[in-house]
């Protein structure tokens, strides 16, 4: 339902166990951590630099018994 506020998560973690590890650990302490995040474009080249940040936001005691398949 896109009526609905939601936040889409990707983790590509293949086949490291390590990694799956961490991924299960966050995920089972969303509801006790704040996570900042900012996004930006990023330079590749002398010429493209400085980066540019192109927003922040804040997530603050996720839910994760909330979340939903968006289709």
């Amino acid at each position: 339902n896109l009526n609905h506020t939601y936040y889409q998560l990707d983790v590509n973690i293949g086949s490291s166990t390590v990694a799956k590890g961490v991924v299960n650990l966050v995920l089972g302490c969303l509801n006790n951590l704040v996570i900042e995040m900012a996004f930006l474009i990023q330079g590749n080249t002398e010429k493209e630099l400085p980066e540019v940040l192109i927003g922040t936001c804040k997530l603050n005691h996720l839910d994760s018994t909330k979340a939903f398949v968006v289709k």
